[in-house]
């Protein structure tokens, strides 16, 4: 028997029930308004405003804090998040530092020891020169809390965009088990990247599999370790299309089935973009694939679009 049986992982638009781990509203919060933990604070664009995770077959999802990581957990699986305000995520390598060394301190000591899933949001993602940059700094940060011996082979999937919000927002699924990363044989994985994307390299993996879902971290016009068709998001989404492809491939290699999407974010740098970019992601995922697309920004300033989402594996 699978982990995660399907349906559903995550139904969307879905009020849920007591049974709900966690319910993600798309949106920038309204001005004065601060974000919920499970606020994903992106301008929504189209699609469902809301994703509820409802894992098949769980107890009823109880609340709890510790450490400052707010949570819902079901005896199997936990959803959490933590987040650093303006004035705390200025120093952005500091911030990203002390945020993971809690939520690593956290899911080792609440009995759900392994992440599977991170999406992290803070803004002004791109500025800053060379090494200075927030996103390279953060990345410094990351990898300073998780660094040990043998991290790189229990990396979660993860994603981080930048958002028009200020702060820093963490938000992550853990388990009782781990899961099984998931790299594509069309790029350098991410913690491989040489010297020349910043001091440390990201430290993420591709996907990480977990009975048959499938959670692919965001996937850009990456091929090997090198930005393709810099700044001109038709030709990015038709590479992150067969880069998505290949991820999927590779994590059914030797099975017989077919991947089905059960949840897709697509983000988009420039708003006029995705009149351009969403025709191309429906062709090849389907017109009836769960999409919402969100603005923001993605982690190299050539890069323009990325997407990344859930999928299921249905065994022939």
């Amino acid at each position: 028997m699978s982990l995660f049986q399907f349906p559903p992982l995550i139904r969307l638009d879905a009020a849920g029930g007591a049974d709900t781990l966690a319910r993600f509203a798309f949106g920038e919060p309204a001005a004065g308004l601060a974000a919920g933990p499970f606020d994903v604070p992106l301008a929504h664009r189209e699609g469902p405003l809301a994703e509820s995770w409802i894992p098949a077959a769980s107890d009823t999802a109880r609340d709890a804090r510790r450490l400052g990581v707010y949570h819902r957990h079901d005896g199997r699986w936990l959803i959490g998040a933590l987040q650093v305000d303006a004035a705390g995520s200025e120093d952005i390598e500091q911030a990203a530092f002390e945020a993971f060394k809690t939520l690593r301190e956290f899911v080792q000591g609440c009995g759900y020891p392994h992440l599977l899933r991170v999406w992290n949001f803070f803004d002004r993602l791109n500025e800053g020169a060379g090494d200075s940059e927030r996103y390279r700094r953060f990345c410094v940060g990351r990898h300073r809390a998780l660094a040990e011996p043998g991290f790189e082979s229990q990396l979660p999937a993860a994603t981080v965009i930048g958002t028009h919000v200020g702060g820093l927002q963490i938000q992550f699924l853990a388990g009782r088990v781990p899961g099984t990363q998931v790299e594509n044989p069309r790029q350098t994985s991410a913690f491989r990247y040489p010297r020349d994307y910043g001091p440390s390299s990201p430290s993420f993996s591709r996907a990480t599999r977990v009975g048959d879902a499938l959670l692919v971290s965001g996937t850009a016009a990456v091929v090997g370790h090198a930005t393709l068709h810099p700044g001109d998001a038709g030709a990015q989404i038709d590479e992150i299309d067969t880069n998505v492809e290949a991820l999927l491939a590779h994590a059914a290699a030797g099975q017989q089935g077919l991947w089905k999407p059960q949840a897709l974010r697509l983000y988009v740098r420039r708003d006029q973009d995705q009149a351009v970019v969403l025709p191309r992601v429906r062709a090849t995922f389907g017109a009836d694939a769960p999409l919402t697309v969100l603005r923001g920004d993605i982690s190299r300033s050539d890069l323009m679009v990325e997407i990344e989402g859930v999928w299921t594996f249905r065994k022939e």
